[in-house]
């Protein structure tokens, strides 16, 4: 994959809209399982916040998917080196697979009426918020504490 300084302001962008949308999700998510019991037994859905819930996940899914294809395109700053930077990659990678994973899982539970996966789906959400929040952290950590720079490429496009 190509390496550059920073990134697109359409991949920040991406970036962005996908974490909205995760957090959005992840606080709205009360009372999604009544919802899909209700979707899955072809009764009324009466959790008013289910279709924005859901329709939010798909929106996750298909930008999480422009962005790993726009990473691929355009490439991507390069890990650090150590052992900083294998985590970093690491965390990363699991972020991409948990942001993946988790809207998939709920559009097979909510569309395929398939009630098995709403747990996974509900138990990797609480992993991908969780690492999330790392994320986050060690961004701040890397804008506050180390002053490198690495905090600014989520914000200021190369």
């Amino acid at each position: 994959m190509k390496t550059t300084t920073g990134y697109s302001t359409l991949q920040i962008l991406l970036h962005w809209a996908v974490a909205l949308g995760v957090v959005f999700n992840y606080i709205v998510s009360e009372g999604m399982g009544r919802a899909l019991d209700q979707q899955i037994q072809s009764q009324p859905v009466t959790v008013s916040i289910a279709s924005l819930h859901v329709w939010i996940g798909v929106a996750v899914l298909v930008l999480a998917l422009l962005r790993i294809a726009l990473r691929l395109a355009l490439g991507g700053p390069a890990a650090q080196p150590g052992l900083l930077g294998k985590v970093s990659s690491a965390t990363h990678g699991l972020l991409y697979l948990l942001i993946l994973l988790v809207p998939a899982l709920g559009a097979v539970a909510w569309f395929g009426g398939i009630d098995a996966v709403a747990e996974p789906h509900a138990v990797l959400a609480n992993l991908l918020v969780i690492l999330a929040g790392l994320h986050a952290l060690a961004g701040i950590y890397h804008g506050v504490v180390l002053k490198d720079g690495v905090l600014g490429r989520m914000f200021r496009p190369a």
